[in-house]
């Protein structure tokens, strides 16, 4: 076969199969659903379209079964109920208030903006977040291997020359000494408090605790604070918007902050004391997480009626107070990390040389 005939044989027209559900699957499938059913494909040959070109193997499984059971006579809504672990429940109830309105195609449209803007916010706290970590282990491996590997070397040669050490030099051969002794047992301790944290962070009593903790510190706190903001003020416009009845709204509004117990503990209260007659504003108050900014205008909101143009107009602005926050805390931590590790490596090097200057003047 000549080589370009092999080389069109092989186009990647298609992405590589797998088998998890990750968030662009999601994506993509509720991208290709609205399209199709604002360009008029009935709900039906929509679904079967999607799941033909998910490029996941189990969601174009699950895509299936739903065709199926809504070709069988089920809403998407009653359908999609049953699979709440794939799907967010707020979600589910914007698609239902869709189908009861009869508007699927625009509410598919909003709900898809609606996850690209969260999937790009958390995207760019994960990307701001990153360099500075990843500079860190670096700067850290770099001063472990100089101790383990590189100092050796020269306190053997130091001990053979029977010369007299710095204050500085005697401390880092103790040190080397230290990691040379026990980096193996080190490393499995760092290991294994790597997977207690992780371990401890999956129970919902130690994310409980770790993020009450978070909340009150200084810059940590601001960040958890003002990305839960973002998410009520967005997820409530969305689901408000769509149509979705105040306490159906709050009760799928937990759902939304699943991963966060704090926040879904408050907005069940909040459903709680609104269900019983109290307004959302003074709800919202109680709960005492949520800032002053955004219960003034909840309050307004509910005053005039118009609480999803209200929230659809703040949720851009602590979006953007998120990540000028973020590029500023980065830009502070990128120097801090590199002076303190620069710091630090150049007090190894001083250590090492030293000796080797004072004994080259004492030569001479």
């Amino acid at each position: 076969m000549p080589l370009e005939d092999w080389c069109l044989a092989h186009a990647r027209t298609s992405a590589k199969q797998h088998s998890r559900i990750t968030l662009d699957d999601k994506m993509a499938f509720f991208q290709q659903l609205s399209t199709l059913v604002v360009s008029g494909t009935p709900l039906l040959a929509a679904l079967q379209m999607a799941a033909e070109q998910s490029q996941s193997t189990r969601m174009r499984a699950v895509l299936n079964e739903i065709a199926e059971r809504v070709a069988g006579g089920g809403s998407l809504y009653s359908v999609l109920g049953d699979y709440r672990g794939i799907f967010e429940d707020h979600w589910i109830e914007v698609i239902g208030t869709g189908e009861v309105s009869g508007k699927m195609g625009m509410v598919l449209c909003e709900l898809n903006q609606q996850i690209r803007e969260s999937r790009e916010a958390r995207r760019k706290v994960t990307g701001a977040l990153i360099y500075p970590i990843v500079l860190l282990v670096v700067a850290v491996g770099v001063v472990v291997t100089m101790l383990w590997f590189v100092v050796p070397t020269f306190a053997a040669m130091f001990r053979e020359m029977n010369a007299k050490l710095p204050t500085i030099t005697e401390y880092v051969l103790k040190a080397s000494d230290f990691i040379v002794a026990n980096g193996l047992y080190l490393v499995g301790a760092v290991v294994a408090l790597v997977v207690a944290v992780r371990y401890y962070l999956r129970r919902e009593e130690g994310l409980r605790r770790v993020l009450a903790m978070g909340i009150s510190l200084p810059l940590f706190g601001d960040l958890i604070i003002q990305s839960a903001m973002y998410r009520f003020a967005s997820n409530l416009a969305l689901l408000l918007k769509s149509g979705v009845p105040m306490l159906e709204t709050l009760s799928a509004m937990s759902t939304v902050f699943r991963g966060n117990p704090i926040y879904r503990d408050a907005m069940l209260e909040v459903h709680r004391r609104v269900a019983t007659g109290h307004p959302l504003a003074d709800s919202l108050v109680d709960t005492r997480l949520f800032t002053t900014m955004m219960t003034n205008m909840v309050r307004i909101g509910e005053e005039s009626s118009q609480l999803a143009p209200v929230m659809e107009q703040i949720a851009p602005y602590y979006k953007e107070k998120m990540h000028s926050f973020l590029a500023k805390v980065t830009k502070l931590m990128e120097p801090a990390i590199i002076i303190v590790m620069g710091g630090t490596i150049a007090g190894l090097m001083l250590a090492i040389y030293l000796p080797m200057f004072e004994m080259a003047g004492a030569v001479k």
